[in-house]
């Protein structure tokens, strides 16, 4: 038995379905058939690559190892093939983008028509997730390049942005209009995800230093749910100025910007180390960049400019 490309893509498949109903589905293969591959496997390497659990098939540490390897290889192969049937000169290839939640909002549509006007060979998907999801996404080789936050990613990640933090509450109760100190901000009820999240961390933070009592009425780490309480008047929240749409302004929410001082999180791009330089996605990451400085402002963030000789890879 040989460790060729087609098992790699069993592997990888089942690590990503979770289910070897699924990844036969996805593969085009008979389940039986994935089975019997997946056991030679197994007792090629003489370890359990995966366990078989009531809710599905969990990889074990040696493949969580194998699918990310996996993963890299694959997509190596998916740009070797595109540039044979393209050509040097024109970008072609697959490439995954991460974004948190509330960045997908403004950026997601934008990427997908831009890089389809521009690289029309390259075929960009993107994934929606918090910074955990992200980080673990890219633990295991299933992302290329990923938007997130400073605070859960690595060293090698390189500044994207700053945003403010604003208090988002229901207009009919949240009487004042214009910035709103920080020790007033956080004096409100408030609707806040849970304590592993960097928002969370970072009002708590904020109210140690300012020796203030948090009233945290409700825990939520949905940003589509947590701004629907909100909007319900349940409560008001801290949140990062770009989850908050001009269809959210213009129905039953108003946001104030939180000084003395400000609150902000850094959004950060994060580079998968096996496909860094891959022309692809260097394509990618200029044009993200070139969105965010284009979207800058009080209604987003503020974007990093980054100099003519700065090599993202």
């Amino acid at each position: 038995m040989t460790l060729d490309l087609r098992r790699l893509r069993y592997v990888h498949a089942i690590a990503q379905q979770g289910s070897l109903t699924r990844a036969a589905e996805t593969l085009g293969v008979a389940q039986p058939a994935l089975s019997h591959h997946l056991a030679e496997l197994e007792a090629y390497f003489g370890t359990p690559l995966f366990h078989r659990t009531p809710r599905g098939m969990v990889a074990t540490d040696v493949g969580r190892i194998l699918a990310a390897q996996a993963s890299s290889i694959l997509r190596s192969v998916e740009d070797a093939e595109a540039a044979v049937r393209h050509g040097v000169e024109t970008l072609a290839g697959a490439v995954t983008l991460g974004l948190l939640n509330t960045v997908a909002l403004s950026l997601a549509v934008p990427m997908f028509k831009r890089c389809s006007e521009r690289y029309p060979n390259i075929r960009l998907s993107i994934w929606e997730g918090t910074s955990q999801t992200l980080v673990e996404a890219m633990q295991k080789q299933e992302l290329d390049l990923a938007v997130n936050l400073s605070e859960a990613s690595e060293g090698s990640a390189r500044l994207l942005a700053t945003e403010r933090l604003v208090l988002a509450g229901h207009k009919d109760w949240e009487t004042g209009t214009g910035d709103i100190p920080l020790r007033e901000a956080l004096s409100r009820p408030l609707i806040l995800p849970p304590r592993d999240h960097i928002i969370r961390k970072l009002v708590e933070w904020a109210a140690l230093q300012q020796d203030i009592r948090l009233d945290i009425r409700y825990e939520l780490a949905g940003g589509w749910t947590l701004k629907s309480l909100v909007q319900a008047g349940l409560a008001s929240t801290i949140i990062g100025r770009s989850a908050i749409t001009p269809e959210d302004l213009a129905g039953v929410l108003t946001i104030r910007p939180i000084v003395s001082p400000a609150l902000e999180r850094r959004l950060v791009i994060v580079h998968s180390p096996v496909r860094a330089k891959a022309p692809a996605v260097r394509a990618v990451t200029a044009l993200l960049r070139e969105l965010v400085v284009e979207r800058a402002g009080e209604a987003t963030w503020t974007a990093v400019p980054v100099p003519d000789t700065e090599d993202e890879a």
